[in-house]
């Protein structure tokens, strides 16, 4: 189902894109990260925190132990500062254990219980898989209340990623891209969105 390379370079993509997130989302003006939007997690930091204790769940299972959360809805880290070094420390785990997969390792079963209780199993790279896809779909709804600030959210694309730390893999570049993270204000997004987008 999935290789061990594949799996590396998947959670390190989850790890970068994570990182350009929390470093534009710090340039923010004071407030927005907590500020009450039309979301199911309240705000942005809700909703990150979401991400967290997801990834820490499937830690979890992927170690083969309880992680006792009753719920994906927990507020452990209200503040930005804490929140970004509780993801970064386990985005690194993430790393470390997909460097030390194998193709074997990745198609093992593991049994496990959903929060709600349920039992399953899924192959281990199928659950990284979902922690990297979830923390994806869930940065994408950050993304969308950036525009409500307005502000332009980061661009945090595989190819971007790609491009910018594993040139290699295009043998298009010889030197990664450095960019920094601003916050570029704008009228309304469709003015300023690359056509991609539009």
């Amino acid at each position: 189902m999935i290789t061990a390379r594949t799996a590396w370079l998947l959670a390190d993509y989850k790890r970068w894109a994570n990182q350009r997130l929390f470093d534009s989302l710090a340039a923010l003006p004071a407030g927005e990260v907590s500020k009450a939007r039309d979301s199911v997690f309240k705000n942005m930091i809700g909703t990150l925190n979401h991400v967290y204790v997801v990834d820490c769940i499937w830690q979890a299972h992927l170690e083969g132990r309880g992680h006792g959360f009753k719920t994906s809805h927990d507020l452990l880290h209200a503040d930005l500062l804490d929140l970004r070094q509780a993801q970064k420390e386990i985005d690194a785990w993430y790393c470390s254990w997909s460097a030390r997969q194998s193709d074997t390792s990745l198609n093992a079963s593991i049994e496990f219980n959903f929060v709600s209780g349920e039992s399953g199993s899924m192959s281990a790279g199928a659950m990284l898989m979902h922690v990297v896809n979830h923390a994806s779909y869930h940065r994408g709804w950050v993304v969308q209340m950036y525009f409500e600030i307005p502000a332009m959210p980061p661009v945090t694309d595989m190819p971007v990623y790609l491009r910018e730390s594993r040139p290699a893999v295009l043998h298009t570049l010889s030197h990664p891209v450095v960019t920094s993270a601003t916050v570029v204000p704008f009228s309304n997004a469709t003015s300023v969105l690359p056509n991609r987008y539009r």
